[in-house]
């Protein structure tokens, strides 16, 4: 426990702003530092790794300079923390006893304004969640740093998925009466990063919800927004709100102190306008007008990270956004990243991003113009939401002035454009008011602008008399004492007077000893009457006159009333700004969005992309396809290939209209990427490992979900009916930390698909029962696919099990409607395998894999060992030699466990020979009906089917 010599005025004031920010780490300045004491400086030791020392026997402190703290709050908001910075509100010189301190800021990861503490191509949303009756949950996130605000009811069962999608910061909720957070919770945001707030109960009510957002956004009725009054939702979104204010109007001045924290006791009515006002209405989030991406699929299609490196380098938001040099603006950054985790389900407004880019393709001046036309525009909403928050710093208002005034030019560069004429006119709206905006802030600050107002130096000369007086004060002091002086000297008749300045007396007339008794006859004069005697000397006399006194004044307080001038000037600039909030909120809006367009058409034209067409039907028809990843890393050595899914109108199987071109065959005689003869809904791909059954599986689903953002598509042709849903089993790892095995959470996702799976759904398989044995596996892996396909929707599964194809055999009377065949071609040449990587029709029946395994690197002699094996492996059971007298097995043969008659064993490489499928379609035939064509058809796919499985 600190002792009583820790009872002083300073750490008294220090504990006073602690109680009031709890769960916060003070930065509490003192001189040049920043001194963090008790357990807030041993977190700082950990986080920050600064020296852990102590001024005070008993109190740990540990502080960092003033002038870096932006890097040090930086990482601790990295690691998860709240920081509330406690800065000196009066100069030391000023101060009667302690200095007076308050909060200024309360940084937390959902609140980030500052430019250093944010990424400019990715947001930080602060969200809250609220647990409702009926297995719902309320939702709403808002981002401080551009003024969005979404809010959404949504079932309980999706709160995580769309959690993901939204990638909030940090995360709100109801605090429990334990103080544990709720297992709910963790649920919710288990699989990605997020700090977790608990909150006062009261905002997440539905009354106190209702007159808080009546409050702010001053209405009367909350309907005008799309929101029901008493929406419990709501709570979710008062929330938000409540917390903003609080975060942003820490202060007040130090009697307000000894309160209590405003989230221990709920206000009525608080002044929530001021830091807020940027904050837009929450807009209510549709689920149903968005494709669904869960969180497993957005995670397995590397949509906006890769899964190994964690990085946004060869993710699907890297790539088609360059890594950040495809998007001219940061808003165009960050909503390509929202296009892409969001897609459209409305054919009508997928298809009017489609007119855009394809007018963009047709027109590559139109590109070069937007792009000129974006050079000058910065980022809009970051800088609003700084302006608001009282943080905006001079060049950020300069910024903002380029940006209005690059208005006309975005203007020109759309006018007699009819494709985009929306865009025009509400760009055209807000063009000369925005213009007069951007020409004011011109004028009136100079082109190289200072970092801070702490010097001056923003505001033009001539454009304000009272700072050109100030500054005039300041530049011409030498001047005007220099003329000043020839007059004394004249008046008095001492050429040797001097008129001088030092910082303890100021400005004073230095009359030498010699001299001394003319000054004193000159003091009798009615010039004279006004000196002053102010300092003897041994030497001389020092006087002050009225005239030289006022002028000290003047010349000593010119530069703090032209640095307290220009910070007025700034703040009347920055009102100004405040006054086209809404013209600039659309003007960016609309930059972004034609940002996000022109990235698109500049990646169509550069490499040949197709404009997709979209049908209601649920089909998927992709010709020359390729992953839009891998087609930009890999460039022609990516081998393109053919997609065709679906059922077509009429519910008949959608016939195959995608045509070959090229060469009509390779030298090893395969047709060069032939048609998909036989189409259905679900196709089993079968190949080796390495082949590229996961490039063609998770290409499809990638397509799928940029043909819904109004993207053109790495293919020669395409028509991809509207998807409700994208779903993926892909790739294998565990969750021990939730107590879930490998195969547990395969299965959990596979679960997850069979549940929510209709048939305007994409669904994606990888490898569906390997984490268990071989006929558990199968036995999964063959019910999984038979329920999909009565479900109907358009599902491409690559497996290993070749006893799955029969389920697609064309004649094979087990088959399943709507499943169809593929594999993936490989050739074979000395005992080595190589891949070409095209999908054809049909199945195979090896995978492989110890040529694979021999590509890895395995020892020769293992991989010897292990042909050797799978030879005894796949070669029918002998009898016992010591029963039947036949040759003794080799010592190096697998030693199979005795099993009871007719059931199988861990080596048996088939169902027992009642179970097997030949034998059941033979048992099956109808003899009575068959014609003899029709026989002998189904005796030679019997006789197919028995050799490749013996």
């Amino acid at each position: 426990m600190p002792g009583k010599n820790t009872d002083t005025p300073a750490m008294r004031q220090y504990r006073r702003f602690k109680d009031a920010h709890p769960g916060c780490v003070l930065f509490f300045r003192m001189g040049d530092f920043y001194e963090m004491f008790f357990e807030d400086a041993q977190l700082a030791h950990r986080t920050l790794g600064v020296t852990l020392t102590q001024r005070t026997e008993g109190v740990p402190m540990a502080g960092v300079p003033y002038h870096a703290v932006e890097g040090y709050l930086r990482r601790m908001i990295q690691a998860g923390h709240r920081v509330a910075v406690c800065d000196q509100v009066e100069e030391a010189k000023d101060a009667k006893g302690v200095v007076k301190r308050d909060v200024t800021r309360v940084i937390t990861p959902g609140t980030l304004t500052d430019e250093s503490l944010l990424d400019e191509a990715t947001p930080a949303p602060l969200a809250a969640i609220a647990f409702l009756p009926d297995h719902r949950v309320g939702l709403a996130w808002a981002e401080l740093s551009t003024g969005e605000f979404r809010i959404a009811s949504l079932p309980a069962d999706t709160a995580r998925d769309e959690l993901a999608r939204v990638a909030p910061a940090e995360l709100l909720f109801c605090e429990a009466a334990d103080g544990q957070t709720p297992r709910r919770v963790t649920d919710a945001t288990a699989g990605f990063s997020c700090a977790l707030t608990p909150r006062p109960a009261w905002p997440f009510r539905a009354g106190e919800a209702t007159e808080l957002l009546r409050k702010h956004f001053k209405v009367a009725s909350l309907a005008g927004f799309g929101l029901q009054d008493e929406d419990p939702a709501l709570g979710a979104a008062a929330t938000v709100l409540h917390y903003l204010f609080e975060t942003q109007s820490p202060g007040g001045d130090e009697t307000n102190h000894h309160s209590k924290p405003a989230a221990a006791k709920p206000p009525r009515g608080p002044a929530l306008g001021n830091p807020l006002r940027h904050l837009r209405p929450p807009k209510p989030f549709a689920l149903d007008e968005h494709l669904v991406i869960d969180q497993t699929s957005l995670a397995s299609l590397e949509v906006e990270r890769t899964l190994n490196a964690r990085s946004t380098n060869g993710s699907l938001v890297g790539t088609l956004g360059q890594n950040g040099r495809a998007c001219a603006t940061a808003m165009g950054k960050r909503r390509l990243r929202d296009w892409l985790c969001f897609p459209l389900t409305s054919r009508r407004e997928i298809e009017k991003r489609q007119d855009v880019v394809q007018a963009m393709v047709d027109d590559e001046r139109f590109i070069r113009e937007l792009g000129d036309a974006f050079e000058h525009v910065h980022d809009i909403p970051r800088l609003i939401a700084r302006l608001s928050v009282n943080r905006a710093s001079p060049r950020d208002l300069v910024a903002l002035g380029r940006s209005a005034a690059a208005v006309t030019r975005v203007a020109d560069a759309l006018d007699q454009r009819p494709t985009v004429r929306p865009f025009f006119e509400r760009i055209d709206a807000t063009r000369d008011p925005l213009h007069a905006l951007g020409r004011t802030i011109h004028d009136a600050c100079v082109e190289e602008t200072p970092a801070h107002l702490r010097e001056g130096g923003l505001i033009r000369d001539g454009h304000d008399p009272q700072l050109d007086a100030s500054r005039a004060l300041m530049q011409n002091a030498d001047a005007w004492l220099a003329n000043y002086q020839g007059e004394i000297c004249e008046q008095t008749g001492i050429p040797s007077l001097k008129v001088g300045f030092n910082k303890v007396f100021g400005f004073y007339i230095e009359v030498s000893a010699a001299n001394k008794a003319k000054a004193e006859q000159f003091q009798k004069t009615d010039a004279g009457r006004a000196w002053a005697r102010k300092q003897t000397l041994k030497n001389a006399e020092r006087y002050i006159t009225p005239q030289l006194k006022e002028y000290e004044g003047n010349v000593l307080t010119a530069k703090d009333r032209a640095v307290a001038r220009e910070q007025e000037l700034f703040q009347q600039l920055c009102g100004r700004c405040s006054e086209e909030l809404e013209r600039l909120h659309a003007f960016a809006e609309a930059v972004a969005e034609l940002d996000v367009l022109r990235c698109f058409a500049q990646r169509a034209a550069r490499h040949n992309y197709c404009r997709p067409q979209l049908v209601d039907d649920p089909v998927l028809r992709l010709r020359g396809a390729r992953h839009p990843v891998l087609d930009e890393l890999l460039g022609d050595q990516f081998v393109p290939n053919d997609v065709e899914l679906g059922i077509g109108e009429r519910g008949t199987v959608a016939e195959p209209d995608l045509q070959t071109n090229g060469n009509p065959a390779n030298d090893d005689g395969a047709p060069v990427r032939p048609p998909m003869s036989a189409p259905r809904s679900l196709a089993l791909i079968t190949g080796p490992n390495m082949a590229g059954k996961s490039t063609y599986i998770r290409q499809a689903a990638l397509l799928t979900l940029l043909a819904h953002t109004g993207s053109f598509l790495p293919a020669d042709a395409a028509t991809v009916g509207l998807t409700d849903r994208v779903f993926t089993r892909v790739g294998a790892h565990d969750e021990l930390h939730a107590g879930r095995s490998t195969f547990m959470v395969e299965m959990t996702e596979t679960a997850n698909i069979c549940h929510h799976a209709t048939p305007k759904s994409l669904v994606i398989l990888d490898e569906i029962g390997r984490g268990t044995s071989t006929y558990d596996g199968l036995a999964l892996a063959w019910a999984i696919t038979e329920h999909l396909s009565k479900v109907g929707c358009r599902t491409l599964f690559a497996t290993h099990y070749h006893e799955l194809t029969a389920l697609g055999e064309q004649n094979a009377s087990g088959r399943l409607p709507g499943v169809g065949n593929l594999h993936v071609k490989v050739r074979e040449w000395h005992d080595q395998i190589v891949f070409l990587h095209r999908v054809e029709p049909g199945a195979t029946d090896r995978s492989y894999g110890i040529a694979v395994a021999q590509l890895a690197g395995l020892p020769p002699e293992v991989v010897a060992r292990a042909n050797q094996l799978l030879t005894d492996l796949t070669t029918p059971a002998q009898p016992d030699p010591c029963h039947s007298g036949g040759a003794a097995r080799a010592d190096h043969s697998p030693q199979l466990i005795a099993s009871p008659a007719n059931e199988p064993t861990l080596f048996d490489a088939s169902p027992p020979p009642e179970d097997h499928p030949v034998l059941r379609e033979l048992r099956e035939l109808d003899l009575e009906t068959l014609s003899p064509l029709a026989a002998f058809d189904a005796l030679r796919g019997l006789h197919r089917r028995a050799q490749r499985d013996s």
